[in-house]
């Protein structure tokens, strides 16, 4: 099975409600489309963003099942330079690391959150944090994403609190929102 024997429409994809649940179902009933979703996320296609949104669904709703993708996502992510493919795919580790830090992890997601994920969590986040020309969404999610990586990695704190504090002066409100609660919880 492929996405073309899907027979979706890549165009219609949006933020509804109705079509991210229709995305979201027909992944999960045909699992062996991942791949080529993920490839076509970091592809070169003009709406490749749309499978990048594809994927932050289906991660919102069976985050296990991204879970042996991870490391192909996040070698991958390196190279996007499309915000609206940033956005999604920053959230998407943003909920992975939320989840891996909860009372209560997901078993998939406590054992994908290898040093090695991490540290490449760790690299995409100050990748989209330093990057004044991104939106505030992928930058708070990766100040979120740091702190509590950083929980892990002795250096990560020092340097997340180093870059809020010389951005601070001269970023959006919405930025400086997140910057005080992350800088707040690093005191």
């Amino acid at each position: 099975m492929t996405l073309s024997d899907l027979q979706f429409d890549i165009e219609k994809v949006n933020h509804s409600k109705a079509s991210r649940a229709h995305a979201v179902n027909l992944v999960v009933d045909h699992l062996e489309v991942i791949p080529e979703l993920v490839d076509r996320a970091f592809s070169d296609e003009k709406n490749h963003f749309k499978y990048c949104w594809w994927l932050e669904f289906l991660n919102r709703q069976h985050i296990e099942v991204l879970c042996p993708y991870m490391e192909i996502i996040l070698e991958k992510a390196q190279h996007l330079t499309n915000q609206s493919a940033i956005r999604p795919i920053a959230k998407i580790i943003e909920t992975f690391v939320l989840n891996n830090y909860s009372k209560n992890p997901n078993n998939f997601v406590r054992d994908m959150m290898t040093s090695t994920i991490k540290e490449m969590m760790v690299s995409r986040g100050f990748e989209w944090l330093i990057d004044d020309q991104l939106k505030v969404a992928p930058r708070a999610y990766s100040m979120t994403s740091l702190y509590h990586l950083g929980k892990d990695i002795d250096w990560v704190h020092e340097e997340l609190k180093l870059v809020i504090e010389q951005n601070y002066a001269h970023e959006s409100v919405a930025y400086q929102a997140r910057g005080r609660m992350i800088l707040k919880k690093l005191k």
